[in-house]
């Protein structure tokens, strides 16, 4: 394939959405070699075909791909300046080869701090490529994705993202990472201190009475009538999620009493239609409520079991051409 054959990378994209058809290419480890030596092509066009061929070849499994090849290359893209028609592309290939568990380990044992540092720097530009956030969400079910997501100059930047305008896969993945980080009671140092920025999406303009208000913290007080939740169901349960694994800390609980949370969360279970998400954040406001004659929920440091099976939700991304496919799961095909 080169820059005279783009009508070849357009067939190859348009087979790879057929998983029979994909056998067909994969085999060809020339054809596949090519594919990604295109990504550095001068015809721009030719390289964005060429890099949502593979978001298609890795949506069909990791053993389509060899991270120790492929990831030093996407991570050099991602750090090339002259190459942001190929960010997004490459987020979705990353979030497609570390979707689970054991391909999330592989992957973070080759990020630095430095390329989460990168990844967050990125996203803070509101470039499009939100599936960065699904990436830093997929590494933090593991405890070396936890301990760089946590570092307080990817943290304090990272945690701001639950508020993007007009981005609800970012939105959506950052409460899922931070969903992911609250399995772990040692990442509870970096979160409580953030509970404001964590509860924030599920407030609303609500009247709270003065003697009320007062106990809140400052960046919870005298919001504007007019002040909407989180608009995405998804992201809601995330955070109460978040809330409640938590919650079963002793020092987060007290914090929630003392800066009287209750009130808030209170009045978003009033406001909430699903009934499931009705149910979570009742189960965080039953931690505050009750008695602390028991012990925390979790021990230190662990993992409950099933985390992985609950993390197994996201969405594999792939490009194709129906028009019914949102934006959400899928890329347009530019050349459509």
């Amino acid at each position: 394939i080169n820059a005279e054959y783009g009508g070849a990378a357009e067939l190859i994209l348009g087979l790879t959405s057929d998983a029979s058809s994909l056998l067909l290419i994969t085999s060809n480890k020339e054809l596949v070699h090519s594919v990604w030596d295109t990504l550095g092509d001068k015809d721009k066009k030719l390289s964005v075909t060429s890099a949502e061929i593979l978001v298609n070849i890795t949506s069909h499994g990791e053993q389509y791909t060899d991270p120790q090849q492929t990831v030093p290359l996407i991570l050099q893209i991602l750090n090339n300046p002259d190459a942001t028609h190929l960010y997004n592309s490459m987020g979705m290939v990353l979030n497609n080869i570390s979707r689970s568990p054991e391909q999330a380990e592989i992957l973070v044992k080759m990020l630095s701090l430095e390329n989460c540092q990168m990844f967050v720097k990125q996203l803070s530009r509101g470039q499009e490529q939100g599936y960065l956030a699904a990436v830093l969400g997929n590494i933090a079910v593991t405890e070396g994705g936890r301990e760089h997501l946590s570092h307080e100059s990817v943290f304090t930047e990272l945690i701001s993202f639950l508020t993007m305008p007009g981005n609800i896969i970012v939105r959506r993945n950052t409460a899922r990472l931070l969903r992911n980080l609250s399995f772990d009671t040692k990442t509870h140092t970096a979160l409580i201190e953030h509970l404001p920025q964590i509860v924030y999406p599920l407030v609303g303009g609500e009247e709270v009475e003065e003697d009320e208000m007062d106990k809140l913290p400052i960046d919870l007080q005298y919001l504007p009538e007019d002040k909407r939740r989180e608009p995405d169901l998804q992201t809601r349960v995330f955070l109460s999620d978040t809330l409640f694994q938590m919650g079963g800390t002793f020092a987060v609980r007290e914090r929630y009493r003392e800066n009287n949370y209750y009130v808030l969360l209170k009045n978003y279970d009033h406001w909430e239609e699903d009934m499931d998400a009705r149910e979570r954040i009742q189960n965080v406001i039953y931690l505050i409520v009750q008695d602390d004659g028991e012990v925390d929920l979790r021990k230190d440091g662990e993992l409950p079991q099933g985390v992985e099976e609950a993390d197994g939700q996201e969405q594999v991304v792939h490009v194709k051409r129906e028009e019914e496919e949102t934006r959400e799961t899928s890329i347009e095909n530019s050349g459509s």
